[in-house]
């Protein structure tokens, strides 16, 4: 696992450093006149399914805004921070993920995107407990209109492997998602 992290953060340096430094990309957007952060904050729901586990609702929260250091010459870069609890039974998780996305306009107040994430994961099955690290890659697809937000995503994530207890290696699961919040 820490392979992979450390070949995730390697692969998106040099693409974020060679991007950024293309024709037409802004550095720290946020120090130029005219920037605005255009916040969402939105209630999730959803579906998840863990893997040994099984499929349950999911809960949470995501607030996102422009992103601060990068602004590409077309689309936009959005930060998302995401918050949310899962509980099937026995066993339940709390994820806390950041998952930077790149949208495109599509349809007037219609926007697509995807990206990847980093994140950390509380993961309890009886009454045994985990504390993981995790790497995730998600897609959505957003509607704006003033203060009116709704969306609907899907996302992986891949957990640290750690054993929780016999026959549960991880947490690694599937997400499936709709959300509703304003624009500030």
């Amino acid at each position: 696992m820490k392979r992979k992290f450390a070949a995730l953060a390697f692969l998106s340096t040099l693409a974020i450093s060679g991007s950024a430094l293309a024709d037409g990309w802004t550095l720290f957007p946020v120090s130029k006149d005219g920037w605005k952060p255009e916040v969402t904050l939105a209630a999730v729901v959803g579906s998840m399914d863990v893997k040994n586990i099984g499929t349950s609702e999911y809960q949470g929260a995501e607030l996102s805004l422009n992103c601060p250091w990068f602004q590409p010459p077309t689309g936009a870069i959005r930060q998302q921070f995401n918050i949310g609890t899962y509980n099937n039974g026995n066993a339940s998780l709390t994820s806390f993920e950041m998952n930077p996305h790149y949208y495109v306009s599509v349809a007037p107040g219609w926007t697509i995107g995807a990206g990847p994430g980093i994140g950390y994961v509380h993961g309890y099955v009886g009454d045994k407990d985990a504390d993981m690290s995790s790497i995730q890659v998600s897609a959505s697809a957003n509607y704006r209109n003033g203060h009116f937000f709704a969306g609907a995503g899907a996302r992986y994530q891949d957990t640290l492997n750690k054993e929780i207890v016999p026959g549960v290696k991880g947490m690694d699961n599937w997400l499936v998602t709709a959300k509703v919040g304003i624009n500030f």
